[in-house]
């Protein structure tokens, strides 16, 4: 299981932008160190607060300079949007800086203030993201291409300079939001990434079930090449000596983050293009439990709110479903409260899937396998390692 940490710069009211992106940076530097796979964030336009991450590769630019190993993963690309062109051009820039440690994940869009404000019709969004994206591989792939095509135009022959230092391009991952996505993106030879499953357990599991059923000859990559990783993104992660300090901790964040997709983000589009986005209403359904903590930290696999034997079940459990990543989206609250969660992930949670073998075992020698005083591999002594 590979861990993934996700920022969209949610800044509390009283600060600062500014102070927000430089504590971003910090945090990303923090995440390396403690173990994560990777770090990313998404692309947001129009947002004061939750989601501030309209240029996310300047951003990643700046991660770049300041890490070496963790893989940095565009979390979503808004390419029904931004020319095709430019998001190549920026993804090549950007792996060249980081050594090619670059990922590329596309999205549709989901927000009306967003997509509306560019002029972006909901009826099209689908095909312009999937035009861009044929785009985008070929521009980063071949040495010269050219396009014709009814939503991003004529463009004549040219060459994309400069190209990534990944060849022939990036690793390309999509957004899923149904069964019907999930297979799309594996025949596509793309990873896939649920998103706010708010809906509970079992639309994780038949998301991933649709993308790992799809079998070896069903796939047709996009791309130059097929990779196959399922990820459950989880939009609200904390991880603190107890459950009730992590959710004092997630707490705000955690309903701001639900009351903006429950009440208004994914209602609007479903309200507004039944065909394209009709799938969302079925979201209006929780509005009753959008103001409850408690009940959202419990309802699913978009939430991970808790200590570090919480964290490591609900991560096993996910691993148990199919997935390989998981996408934690460690943001809100304040820098200090942030750093303490990736470093109780990176001590605590992290390692039983990524070295199992050298976590610490109760007792003096450790407690041989069927010994019925050995507790689960994920329990640990909690407020004793914490306090360590």
């Amino acid at each position: 299981m590979r861990f993934i940490m996700m920022s969209e710069c949610a800044t509390e009211p009283g600060t600062t932008h500014h102070r927000r992106y430089r504590d971003m940076v910090d945090e990303a530097v923090f995440a390396e160190e403690m173990g994560f796979y990777g770090w990313g964030t998404s692309e947001h336009h129009f947002f004061n607060d939750m989601c501030v991450t309209s240029a996310p590769e300047c951003l990643f630019t700046a991660v770049a300079m300041r890490t070496n190993r963790i893989r940095l993963r565009y979390m979503s690309r808004l390419t029904s949007v931004i020319h095709p062109i430019l998001v190549a051009e920026q993804t090549a820039t950007t792996d060249l800086l980081s050594d090619g440690r670059v990922e590329l994940t596309t999205a549709r869009g989901n927000t009306l203030l967003q997509l509306d404000a560019f002029g972006v019709s909901l009826e099209e969004t689908r095909d312009r993201s999937e035009e861009a994206l044929d785009l985008i591989v070929r521009a980063l792939s071949d040495d010269t291409f050219s396009h014709d095509g009814p939503h991003w135009g004529t463009i004549p022959e040219r060459r994309l300079s400069p190209k990534s230092l990944q060849e022939p391009h990036p690793p390309l991952y999509k957004i899923v939001q149904s069964v019907e996505s999930a297979a799309d993106a594996r025949r596509k030879g793309l990873g896939m990434i649920t998103s706010d499953a708010y809906l509970g357990w079992e639309v994780l599991q038949a998301n991933l079930d649709a993308y790992n059923a799809v079998s070896e000859d069903e796939v047709s990559p996009v791309g130059r090449y097929a990779i196959k990783s399922a990820a459950s993104s989880v939009m609200s992660a904390r991880c603190a000596k107890t459950n009730d300090e992590a959710l004092a901790h997630a707490e705000a964040d955690l309903l701001k983050f639900a009351q903006m997709i429950i009440n208004d983000v994914y209602v609007q589009l479903a309200e507004r293009s039944p065909e394209q986005y009709g799938e969302f209403s079925r979201i209006g359904l929780l509005r009753k439990h959008a103001d409850d903590a408690d009940w959202l930290r419990t309802c699913g696999p978009t939430v991970l709110v808790g200590d570090p034997q919480h964290c490591v079940e609900q991560v096993q459990r996910t691993a148990d479903m199919g997935a390989d990543e998981i996408v934690l989206r460690i943001d809100g609250g304040t820098h200090d409260e942030r750093m303490q969660s990736i470093e109780n992930f990176g001590r605590y949670v992290i390692p039983y899937f990524g070295n199992p073998a050298g976590v610490v075992r109760t007792g003096p020698v450790g407690l041989l396998p069927g010994d019925p005083r050995q507790r689960p591999s994920y329990e640990i002594d909690t407020a004793e390692e914490l306090a360590g």
